[in-house]
């Protein structure tokens, strides 16, 4: 169990659900790389049991019935591997049946997606051992999928035929800014930040750092090296997954990290004639999110992805000519709290949930999201955004703003937000204003009804 990281309630669910000594069926999906695999393995490894762990891919039926054949028997019968095959997916499940009927066993399918496609039955098959052969078996069942929709639609949905099998099914989110902050302990809050921000708290992104060395060497390292782990293929995994026509993908994740941000926007600088279906893909695979305001606009949630494109990709040339550190210095790096702007106000929203209820937040909220709108203020129009406006059901009661900068949270800063709270349709809404360099002596002093969070307050 050696440098496993976090993930402590599910992998307290995934034990309880264990310890009966009865079937049980386990679904847990979530986009790539998020940590699926490794939590299952970690699981099995902990408890020392009998286990099959099959790793589906994009094959044909027979070669996937071959190799799944073979793992079980490898896994369970090793001294049979070499005079015993399996004829069809029936034959490999009873044999599992007999297993456990003597005795507790995990069976793991993992990217089930990739097989249930290549056989159309597959939910059928299962369903129908699960409620037969299964049923009184002592064996501990786990689907894993980093295709989302397919998972939640075909695999739990209300019309699949595994609906209502799974004992425990739960979607294996990012780690939040804390959790990420225990993969690099030796850094300091704002640091721990920025790993945030570059990593979006994806596991498999989390492990490429290496706090023993600077910050900014590893960022050199991994996204500016002609052999950086962030590399363009990497990027095109993320990004297109299983999806056809990569380029359309590609142009609209660029469009949106440059500014076009609308609907008409993206289609435009994309010169797609529908770009909803690529859309819509992106934002099942949780890397673009649609944001509702009064003028609803389009933005990468995927922090990592965002990075590449605004920062990494306009000087691939100078990279893959061996100039990326230099890139990184005189273009880059003076952009990084930049950059954090967005990722720090995410942090602060996280911050704000987490503590909800505590004397940390001034008022219960229920949940927490960002405003912008337009006032009339004569013959004038006034812009209104705000970083953070917290909600308890239909009442604002919060609003917060979010400040990553070198310089402290000063007079003027502090005077614009006031300002704009009074615009807000709300009574009585509480402030919170969240910095990365602290808090100058007039906001102290001044601002005696907001309550003032650092980052390293928030690392506490």
């Amino acid at each position: 169990m050696s440098n496993f990281i976090g993930r402590d309630e599910e992998f307290s669910a995934l034990q309880k659900l264990y310890n009966k000594n009865a079937f049980q069926m386990v679904v847990i999906f979530g986009r790539r790389r998020i940590g699926k695999t490794t939590l299952v393995n970690k699981f099995i490894e902990k408890n020392k049991c009998k286990s099959v762990s099959f790793i589906s891919t994009e094959m044909t039926e027979s070669e996937l019935l071959l190799r799944m054949g073979k793992d079980v028997l490898e896994s369970l019968a090793p001294n049979l591997s070499d005079k015993m095959k399996f004829d069809s997916f029936d034959s490999i499940f009873d044999f599992l049946a007999g297993v456990a009927e003597k005795e507790k066993m995990v069976f793991v399918i993992d990217e089930y997606p990739y097989l249930a496609k290549a056989c159309p039955y597959m939910n059928s098959l299962i369903q129908k051992y699960i409620d037969t052969k299964w049923k009184n078996t002592k064996l501990y069942f786990v689907l894993l999928g980093s295709l989302v929709s397919f998972m939640r639609e075909e695999v739990l949905g209300a019309n699949a035929p595994l609906h209502g099998r799974a004992n425990l099914e739960f979607k294996l989110n990012a780690f939040g800014y804390k959790e990420t902050a225990l993969f690099v302990p030796s850094y300091n809050p704002e640091e721990k930040a920025v790993v945030y921000g570059l990593t979006g708290g994806v596991a498999k992104y989390l492990e490429q750092f290496d706090d023993s060395i600077p910050l900014e060497d590893n960022i050199k390292e991994l996204f500016f090296s002609r052999n950086a782990f962030f590399s363009d293929e990497q990027i095109k995994t993320v990004i297109t997954g299983e999806k056809s026509n990569p380029v359309a993908y590609n142009s609209i994740i660029d469009a949106i990290a440059n500014g076009k941000t609308k609907y008409n926007e993206i289609q435009s600088a994309t010169g797609m004639s529908d770009i909803s279906f690529c859309l819509k893909n992106l934002m099942a695979a949780e890397i673009v999110e649609r944001r509702e305001t009064p003028k609803p606009y389009y933005h990468i949630s995927d922090s990592m992805v965002n990075f590449y494109f605004r920062y990494v990709l306009p000087g691939a040339s100078l990279v893959n000519s061996g100039k990326g550190f230099t890139y990184y210095d005189h273009k880059v790096k003076q952009n990084l709290h930049e950059f954090m702007g967005a990722v720090f106000e995410n942090i602060a929203k996280e911050y704000i949930l987490t503590h909800v209820g505590t004397r940390k937040i001034p008022v219960f909220v229920t949940d927490i999201g960002e405003y912008q709108n337009s006032v009339k203020i004569g013959k004038e129009t006034k812009s209104i955004e705000i970083d953070l406006l917290g909600m308890d059901g239909k009442n604002m009661v919060l609003a917060g703003e979010c400040k990553f900068k070198s310089e402290k949270f000063g007079k003027e800063d502090y005077e614009n937000f006031m300002e704009k709270i009074q615009y807000l349709p709300g009574k009585n809404i509480k402030a919170m204003l969240f910095s990365l360099s602290g808090f100058t002596e007039y906001v102290v002093e001044n601002a005696r009804d907001c309550k003032l969070v650092s980052l390293d307050e928030m690392y506490k």
